[in-house]
């Protein structure tokens, strides 16, 4: 259905309903913290939610509370795994848009991507034999791009959000369903996953959306991802980073010209007296040289890249515990291990910029030998501080809205 084969009446009467739809929108607290929400745990999948409707968090004010939160805590709890999933929001993203969004994310470093535009698109109208080409291409090419299981979140019962139930909400709700009928087929044809979101129970006094709708969709996602998952495996989709990328991360934080934060070293602070350690570090690589950002403990310079162990740690996708640095030939030979310093046990955890790429570890150093059993422990905090680190970041990341 489009315009042209609506009478001029529903025509007006829908632009109206669709200025309305706006001005609610425009009034309500939607997330502004990092766009990613986790929890920590070994080998933790790495899910990208992409899109408009349930992916913006309307009505509520964190990640943390909207549906990636919400996401991280089902996947946690039905895997016994970490999990972690990133956002790229943008409040009116059909599947014209989403096209170019997948794209710029590199969906190639998740285990699986989420993408949401079907509400956005339904309450536009749009032509649906258009959409259905549309739709085929952005599921071929995410499929494509992707090493993981691609989902469609269909859309939800439009007259389930409360500021649109009225009867030109009936006829985007009617249209919703065919779209959606379109999504479960065309999802069938290129291999990804139709989830047909349900409308959340009633609740909360009217309010747009709250933590328990978010739940409630998480639920119903993680239901139907998890077999996917388990049919593909699920590789470690996260890979190495380049001194360049690095290098072009860095930058566009600014790392190399700031003087230090307060709340890294603060993380940091609490590594060293968490693990029992004699130095903790929040370390920085680009592609010649590792600095510390923070520190506690000690102040070490920066020093040539191929010194490193944090680089070590940056191929990895889940840290790197090294229980006694005398017996390890990568390390036997460094200054500070046969020098003064006399560091002997080391474990890291890298941490990621905004864009994915790993550009330095959260990471501390023992004067004293420990044994594999306690090193990856401590790699369980490790774990839970690299990535509180990495929601500081996204209060350096440049880019606004996508």
């Amino acid at each position: 259905m489009d315009d042209e084969r609506m009478s001029l009446p529903r025509r007006a009467a829908m632009r109206l309903w669709l200025l309305h739809v706006a001005t609610v929108r425009s009034r309500l607290v939607r997330p502004l913290d990092g766009r990613q929400a986790f929890v920590a745990g070994r080998r933790p999948l790495r899910v990208l939610l992409v899109g408009s409707g349930p992916a913006m968090g309307w009505g509520v004010g964190s990640y943390d509370l909207a549906l990636p939160g919400a996401m991280a805590r089902a996947l946690a709890a039905s895997t016994g795994r970490g999990a972690v999933v990133d956002v790229v929001p943008h409040h009116s993203a059909g599947v014209r848009r989403l096209r170019r969004m997948v794209r710029s994310a590199e969906p190639g470093r998740y285990d699986a991507v989420v993408l949401s535009g079907a509400v956005a698109d339904a309450v536009r109208m749009v032509e649906p034999k258009a959409w259905r080409a549309r739709l085929q291409t952005l599921l071929a090419d995410t499929v494509a791009a992707s090493a993981g299981t691609v989902v469609w979140l269909g859309a939800q019962p439009i007259r389930s959000i409360p500021s649109f139930d009225s009867r030109p909400g009936q006829v985007a709700q009617d249209h919703a369903e065919l779209l959606n009928r379109i999504a479960h087929e065309v999802c069938g044809e290129a291999g990804a996953v139709f989830v047909p979101l349900s409308g959340p129970p009633p609740g909360a006094g009217g309010r747009h959306r709250t933590p328990s709708d978010y739940l409630h969709w998480a639920r119903e996602i993680v239901d139907a991802l998890i077999p996917a998952l388990h049919e593909r495996d699920v590789p470690s989709a996260a890979a190495a980073s380049e001194g360049s990328d690095r290098a072009q991360a860095i930058a566009r934080l600014k790392l190399g010209s700031r003087g230090g934060d307060a709340r890294l070293d603060g993380i940091v602070g609490t590594a060293k007296r968490t693990l029992g350690t004699e130095i903790a570090m929040f370390t920085v690589l680009d592609d010649v040289k590792e600095w510390p950002f923070a520190s506690a403990g000690a102040v070490l310079d920066e020093i040539p890249i191929e010194q490193s162990a944090c680089i070590h740690t940056i191929q990895t996708p889940d840290g790197m515990v090294v229980p006694n640095a005398v017996e390890d030939p990568r390390f036997s030979g460094s200054a500070l291990v046969a020098g003064p310093a006399g560091l002997r046990y080391y474990a890291g955890y890298p941490v990621e910029a905004p864009d994915g790429t790993r550009i330095g570890a959260i990471c501390v150093f023992g004067r004293t030998p420990r044994e594999r059993a306690d090193g990856e422990a401590d790699l369980d905090v490790l774990r839970e501080l690299a990535l509180l680190a990495q929601r500081e970041l996204w209060r350096f990341e440049p880019v606004a809205e996508g």
